[in-house]
């Protein structure tokens, strides 16, 4: 039996490769015991049945409830700016978009927003916002709200883009505890069409950089914006090569204003999130509220992930990415009914001190 791979040129046109397929077994094993290549991770992404599918969602449960007894943890997003200055191809608030509600909240409004979510009983909170000029520009804006924050004896996870080395350890002095960086993709062809004007090595290396400026990190991938199996695989082998300590991977969400069309996925995102588990097995892997709320957290923690992350409180003011709005008023994305929701599948909730 063969499986056809679609192959990038360097025209960005695809041709069709055939490769002699692996037994699953093969590959399920060469994964486990660490000694998987592209193809080995390209067949694991291609079920045959619904057995083979089985078999790695229930092996993706074991290994994360062997390392992580503890059970799930919350992550807290506090979307504090809506401002950012680079141009992606696959975001609502890419620069050049009209549709998007900007904002930035002040100082006060994000301690105030951070206070409301520890007290909620969320584990980490997730500082995220565009590359915002009026942060980057003014570094010492951003450290002074991290020293605040920090005051509320909870996990920082800060998102807002590239950091210099002197940046990311001013912010690491300032109470930060989490870089979180995502690459996107590791195919190079296609991470220069999601980012134009931003060097991949440059992304790359603020993440190294944070790793040595004494970070936990997190690289993620993006899943529907063009990508082929062998994108896929290849992604999934580089980051769990890095020294990162959360992986995730997004579901793309077309919404208006951005150029990269709806698109159908090589391969399901629960079965990615199993495999990411197989390759990463100590590794934080998330499941994200911003795909499509409870909804959309559940295969992919029966596929391994154990973190539930983009927590909205409602009357907030705060948006999402991929979902803006998507079950923020409604409250569904509210740590009370995550929580619920959570212990009523049989999940157990995980204490912060433990993170």
């Amino acid at each position: 039996m063969v499986i056809a791979i679609s192959i990038r040129t360097g025209l960005g046109l695809t041709s069709n490769r055939y490769v002699e397929e692996i037994e699953f077994e093969t590959a399920f094993n060469n994964t486990l015991n660490k000694q998987y290549n592209t193809e080995d991770l390209i067949r694991l992404l291609n079920p045959q049945n619904n057995d083979e599918k089985q078999l790695l969602f229930q092996k993706a449960r074991e290994i994360r409830d062997k390392n992580f007894k503890n059970g799930i943890y919350l992550y807290g997003f506090v979307y504090f700016s809506t401002n950012c200055r680079n141009n992606c191809r696959f975001c609502y608030y890419r620069c050049d978009n009209k549709h998007p509600e900007r904002y930035r909240k002040t100082r006060n409004e994000i301690i105030k927003i951070s206070n409301k979510y520890v007290e909620e009983g969320v584990h980490l909170l997730d500082l995220t916002s565009g590359e915002d000029p009026y942060y980057h520009d003014n570094f010492n804006r951003y450290t002074e709200l991290l020293q605040e924050i920090n005051k509320l004896d909870t996990p920082i996870m800060i998102s807002p883009g590239v950091l210099t080395q002197k940046q990311l350890k001013e912010a690491k002095e300032a109470g930060a505890d989490w870089y979180a960086l995502y690459q996107e993709t590791h195919s190079k062809p296609l991470y220069k069409k999601l980012r134009p004007n931003q060097p991949y090595q440059k992304r790359y290396n603020a993440r190294k950089n944070a790793n040595k400026n004494g970070f936990l990190t997190e690289d993620g991938m993006l899943l529907g914006i063009g990508e082929n199996l062998d994108d896929i695989a290849k992604t999934i082998k580089k980051m769990s090569k890095q020294p990162t300590n959360q992986v995730r991977c997004m579901k793309y969400v077309k919404q208006k204003g951005i150029p990269i069309p709806h698109q159908k996925t090589p391969t399901e995102y629960s079965t990615v999130i199993a495999v990411l588990r197989l390759t990463n097995p100590q590794k934080l892997i998330p499941a994200s509220l911003d795909i499509n709320g409870l909804k959309g957290i559940e295969k992919p923690l029966e596929a391994g992930a154990n973190v539930v992350t983009s927590l909205v409180i409602s009357d907030l003011g705060l948006k999402g990415v991929a979902q803006h709005e998507y079950g923020i008023d409604s409250g569904e994305r509210s740590p009370k009914q995550v929580k619920k929701y959570l212990k009523q599948k049989g999940y157990k909730i995980n204490n912060k001190n433990n993170l």
